[in-house]
């Protein structure tokens, strides 16, 4: 009868109290709780606006390749491309070197 008492009164409530204690903790501050969605939702969001970021630049650059596709060559960029890169020019274009340019850029204005 006392062991029987014991059991009611006293162990049951406190293996009931430590389980709830346990899976609060387990709710709120582990791995799995609360504290870790937040953080998740957070990564989430950032990862979200790093994606809307780089759909962006995605479509820029499909838009320039297809400017530089075959079946629709752009002639205008065709010439930047080959200016930039090979370095040509017309006649009676104006070529600033590199050096001369910076050392202008640098000087305060007058």
């Amino acid at each position: 009868m006392l062991r029987s008492r014991f059991l009611l009164d006293i162990a049951f409530p406190a293996v009931v109290l430590c389980l709830t204690a346990i899976l609060f903790y387990g709710a709120v501050a582990s791995d799995t709780g609360y504290r870790s969605l937040a953080v998740l939702k957070r990564e989430a969001v950032d990862k979200a606006v790093r994606l809307d970021a780089l759909r962006t630049r995605r479509l820029a650059l499909e838009k320039r390749a297809d400017l530089l596709s075959s079946k629709a060559l752009d002639p205008d960029l065709v010439d930047e491309r080959i200016r930039t890169v090979l370095g040509y020019s017309r006649e009676g274009d104006v070529v600033i070197p590199r050096r001369e340019l910076d050392r202008l850029l640098d000087e305060p204005p007058r």
